[in-house]
Formats: structure tokens, C-alpha cells, sequence
């Protein structure tokens, strides 16, 4: 297993040839749709070269990724175990594992992700270091554990185990008491507010006050200059003052990460059940 993120900058230019020539053997396996092939360079280029390049940009950009779902999943199920994988590509290969399940609306995979996402949970919160961590973006175990807590939701949502959502929420309001934000990294802090704010929109379903305090102070640390420098694409404190606008306006969240009609409608649902069992209380 790797130790490291990768070998000395002399050492990945001498083999910057022999990289090269791998990645496209990994495209072109994975063009004829031969997974087992694009998955035994994947790993040679990680164990040996200690070149992690490649799988990133299978797990974070989604114009890479094979053509069909099938191979996408059956990839991400090898790399979510492989041992020469590091730890935050395993973790994060089970978060997309879990929105292809959504997606596909495929309950046997969402099924068997929610449980190894639970046991993800379970070890990052055993962890006393996990809530101050300081490693960069992708390695941050905090945000690595509100990554998974996001993507329970959606296959809990799919899953129509509504019950589960307003813990979600508590979870989340607990864990922002915890934080001391000047302690996280700026640029971390601010990429993990989107999943963080759908976590705590859930809140709503327990005390819509305190939901809007919550979503009120990560709009506050959103917007700080501390992270004007940051180069996230997606528009973080934008969509915190959407989700807190939407509340304010008795309207429900739009904290879905994928856009599926039938997902959508089941959030209005659960919103309005929640709602109406408050008033009747």
C-alpha cells in the first residue's frame, strides 16, 4: 500500500514516459470496456509509481469515467477495496458508488453502500482526529465524513427510509457546535459547506429555527475573506443563502446532488409529512 501521496518530483519526471503510456492503456481498456485490464494499471501505476493522477480523475471528474454505468460501478467497487488504493480514493470511491446506485435507481447496490458507508461513519467519527484534521481538500477526514453523511441521505431518500433523515440533521447540528472553523483549513472549510448545508437543511425536519441559526452561521463563514482565494468552481455561499432562503420562505431545500425527478418528489413528500405531523403536534 502506498505511504505516501506520491515519489520525489525528479523521480515522476524520469518516469513521466512510462506513466504517460499507462494512462492511455487505461483508456483504451477501458474504451473496449475491459475493467479487470484498466483496473491492474490503475494499480500498478499507484503501488509502483506511486501516480495517483489517474484514478482522481476517474473519481472526481465525471467526463472520464467509462461510457457505461456497469463499467463505472464495477471499477469503483475494485478501487473502494484495493489495497494499493490510498484511503480517501477508497472512501471516495464508495460516496460515487452510492450516487450511481441513486441514479440508476439500483437498490442491491444502494443497499450494500449504505452499509459500508455506515461503517465508513462509524471510523471516521472513532477517530478523535477526524474534526481537526489538516490535511488538504480530498485527504480531510472531516470532510470526508460529511462527504458520506451526504450521500446517506440520498440513498436513504431513495431507499424511502425517511426516518433516518431528521437524525441526519441532529448529527449535523451536533457536529457544527463542535467545529471551530479557524481550525480547518480555509479552502477545505469552504468545499465541505455544500454537503454540510444539505446535512443541516435536514435539521429543519426536527427545529426549522435552529436549522436556519445553523445555516446562518455557515453562510457567515462562507462568506468570509479567507476564502476569496480559493479556487472551488461551485458557488458554496451561494447555495447556503439558497437553502436558507428557501426555508425562510416555507418552500422545501433544493439539497439534492442530482437532478432525478422521482428523488425530488420524495423530498416534497417527507418535507410535507414532517410538516404536517409538527402542526398536528
Amino acid at each position: 500500500m502506498p505511504g505516501h501521496r506520491g515519489r520525489p518530483m525528479w523521480l515522476r519526471l524520469r518516469s513521466r514516459a512510462i506513466i504517460r503510456s499507462h494512462e492511455q492503456d487505461i483508456e483504451k481498456a477501458l474504451a473496449s470496456r475491459n475493467v479487470s485490464e484498466a483496473l491492474r494499471v490503475l494499480e500498478k501505476l499507484s503501488c509502483h509509481y506511486c501516480w495517483h493522477g489517474s484514478v482522481e480523475k476517474l473519481l472526481f471528474y465525471r467526463a472520464n469515467r467509462p461510457e457505461y454505468s456497469a463499467d463505472t460501478v464495477a471499477l469503483f467497487r475494485a478501487i473502494s477495496v484495493g489495497s494499493c488504493f490510498l484511503r480517501h480514493h477508497r472512501a471516495y470511491a464508495l460516496v460515487s458508488l452510492a450516487y450511481l446506485a441513486v441514479s440508476n435507481h439500483d437498490v442491491a447496490l444502494a443497499r450494500e453502500t449504505q452499509a459500508l458507508l455506515d461503517d465508513s461513519v462509524s471510523l471516521l467519527e472513532s477517530d478523535p482526529g477526524s474534526l481537526k484534521c489538516h490535511l488538504r481538500n480530498r485527504e480531510n477526514r472531516l470532510k470526508q465524513l460529511i462527504s458520506t453523511k451526504a450521500a446517506l441521505f440520498h440513498l436513504d431518500l431513495m431507499l424511502e427510509e425517511n426516518q433516518s433523515l431528521p437524525g441526519i440533521g441532529l448529527w449535523a447540528h451536533n457536529l457544527l457546535s463542535l467545529l471551530d472553523f479557524d481550525r480547518i483549513k480555509a479552502d477545505v472549510a469552504l468545499r465541505m459547506m455544500s454537503n454540510f448545508g444539505r446535512c443541516l437543511a435536514l435539521y429543519a425536519l426536527v427545529d426549522e429555527q435552529g436549522a436556519r441559526l445553523d445555516l446562518h452561521k455557515l453562510m457567515i463563514e462562507a462568506g468570509r475573506a479567507r476564502h476569496r482565494r480559493s479556487r472551488a468552481l461551485e458557488d458554496h455561499l451561494g447555495f447556503i443563502q439558497q437553502i436558507l432562503s428557501d426555508l425562510e420562505n416555507g418552500k422545501v431545500p433544493k439539497i439534492l446532488s442530482v437532478n432525478i425527478p422521482s428523488l425530488d418528489l420524495s423530498l416534497s413528500r417527507v418535507w410535507q409529512d414532517f410538516c404536517s405531523e409538527a402542526i398536528t403536534q
